[in-house]
């Protein structure tokens, strides 16, 4: 019955956008504005190369638990969730300051933006997910999806993903903000600018969004015990929320976030080894970010 709800309720959340959890990352992290087309294929784009595969982060060692506990309320309502995402996104910050600051870039926590209908931001319109914005640092994150979900079943395990989805959505768009903290993000926009094709640039996206979730997965990891990712919730995280989440949750769409194997290679690699090189998802061979 628990794997019952939790696979209707991915289902429910695949077919139904306007009632759907939000997908970590759906929203991209949304354009940064026009890169500098001036320079394509120059010394520029071999920084940006640089930059992505190669950043001071990944040399930074594993992540220590900052002893982050999930806050004890439902995410019925609007206060509520609210509640719960500033204290992770509190603890993401505590988690990523001193990693930012190692990889000697100048640390500063995003902003959060809670919304629901349709939000206009210097990124992007009409979005219908959680998403991050670099050009204003800031986390927009929709919360009545997560309202909806929670709602949906009072079955443990419903809430059980509810509660983890919201957590490593919180961990992953905080991921895009550590990539643009560290120029990455940039980097990587760049990139994707430079690039030859549109097969070459979503394979881009795919490594921008893939590591986003190994870094999700690193704070989850590092903080597993505190936090309490045991039990029925440690089940529903990793078979549900790392296994299930990829691109063929979204039939006809882009393949611009990665396959589900792929998704679940590397937030597995993030929740063992806690540590940032795990994550360098833009020196992985192409079969490794489909």
């Amino acid at each position: 019955m628990a794997v019952l709800v939790v696979t209707v309720a991915l289902a429910l959340r695949e077919s139904d956008s306007s009632a759907a959890a939000p997908e970590p990352g759906a929203g991209r992290a949304a354009p940064l504005g026009t890169p500098d087309d001036s320079t394509a294929g120059t010394p520029q784009s071999q920084a940006a190369t640089r930059t992505v595969t190669a950043d001071a982060l990944y040399a930074t060692g594993p992540q220590k638990t900052v002893g982050c506990q999930e806050p004890p309320v439902p995410l019925s309502k609007q206060a509520n969730v609210k509640l719960y995402y500033s204290n992770v996104v509190a603890c993401l910050s505590k988690a990523w300051a001193p990693k930012v600051q190692a990889a000697k870039d100048t640390f500063a926590a995003p902003r959060l933006v809670f919304w629901t209908g349709v939000t206009q931001t210097p990124c992007a319109a009409g979005s219908t997910v959680s998403f991050y914005c670099g050009t204003s640092e800031t986390l927009y994150l929709k919360y009545t999806d997560d309202i909806k979900l929670w709602s949906r079943s009072p079955d443990a395990a419903n809430r059980a993903f509810t509660r983890m989805w919201a957590t490593y959505t919180a961990g992953h768009e905080y991921a895009h903000h550590v990539q643009q903290l560290t120029g990455i993000l940039t980097a990587a926009r760049q990139l994707q600018y430079d690039a030859p094709d549109q097969d070459a640039r979503l394979e881009l996206s795919r490594r921008l969004e893939l590591q986003a979730s190994c870094l999700s997965a690193v704070f989850a990891g590092a903080n597993q015990s505190s936090y309490g990712i045991t039990g029925l919730d440690l089940t529903i995280y990793q078979k549900y929320v790392q296994g299930q989440t990829g691109d063929e949750n979204f039939r006809g769409g882009p393949r611009d976030h990665g396959a589900r194997a792929s998704h679940q290679y590397w937030t597995g690699r993030g929740f063992t080894t806690l540590d940032s090189v795990s994550c360098n998802t833009f020196t992985a061979t192409a079969g490794k970010v489909s």
